[in-house]
């Protein structure tokens, strides 16, 4: 964002930066300083920077849920299964218009979820769908995203698992600008190890920002999710063999799109 006269070798890529928070603690209750806590390291430690705090359960309101497709997934149906629960259309009750509606809502959408990889991977596009409207909404080119390699390792090996290898290069490659148009998709920090990140906040005493992420598998056991067995097999695996996770790693930023995909066709879920 900032390069001195006198460095010869830099280039200002961006004139300005948003830092953009999805406020989890309707579901998460450990969140619920969260945005507190980081508007005021932005405010002390980042003040060319602006800084935005959305709630997540802010998804049924107009902002969001006005796209009719993003409407047609969220439907709550007794007695059936986890899927269908996600895919009814969603015409015949009115969205909630305070917040305290709309959290108690977004908390029975997953309470009535039984299987926690169906939680994670509903969650996980809600925050996307959140986070491109919201950067469209403010002119953003570009949203930046936090993926270390590590994770970057664990999403691929688990998307393939749950079926979902055709679109590993939009969900964690490098780059992905063909999803959404105007507005890329980039993870610059995709060559680093999260035990690498941890040590570095620590060596430089950034620890007192860090607020430790909390989901649906925060202290469940391995097996309460294809993710969470992935993480845990991965995680053991490169204990020992520690190229375990950049060998993954690589090979998922080689991995490149179908030439002949029909980019016009979208899913309503993920917009993949």
């Amino acid at each position: 964002m900032h390069a001195e006269p006198h460095e010869k070798k830099k280039i200002q890529v961006l004139d300005s930066a948003l830092i953009c928070h999805i406020d989890e603690s309707a579901l998460f209750e450990e969140q619920s300083e969260s945005s507190h806590k980081l508007a005021d390291m932005a405010t002390k430690e980042f003040p060319k920077m602006a800084f935005m705090s959305r709630p997540m359960q802010d998804v049924f309101s107009d902002d969001f849920a006005k796209n009719a497709d993003f409407k047609k997934v969220f439907k709550a149906i007794a007695g059936s299964s986890d899927y269908d629960y996600l895919v009814q259309i969603n015409d015949q009750e009115a969205m909630p218009s305070s917040d305290a509606e709309r959290a108690v809502k977004l908390r029975e959408l997953f309470d009535g979820i039984t299987k926690n990889t169906a939680k994670e991977d509903l969650y996980w596009h809600m925050k996307m769908t959140m986070l491109v409207t919201l950067a469209k909404k403010e002119g953003c080119s570009y949203i930046f995203m936090a993926d270390s390699s590590t994770q970057q390792a664990i999403k691929m090996i688990s998307m393939t698992s749950k079926g979902r290898g055709y679109s590993i290069p939009f969900d964690i490659g490098v780059e992905n600008d063909m999803t959404f148009p105007d507005l890329a998709i980039l993870r610059p920090m995709k060559d680093m190890l999260s035990k690498e990140i941890g040590l570095y906040n620590r060596f430089m005493g950034l620890e007192e920002y860090v607020i430790p992420p909390t989901d649906f598998n925060t202290g469940k056991p391995a097996k309460s999710s294809i993710e969470r067995l992935t993480e845990e097999f991965i995680t053991t695996l490169d204990r020992d063999f520690p190229s375990t996770v950049s060998t993954i790693s690589r090979t998922a930023s080689k991995l490149t799109p179908l030439n002949d995909m029909d980019m016009s066709k979208k899913c309503a879920i993920c917009s993949m």
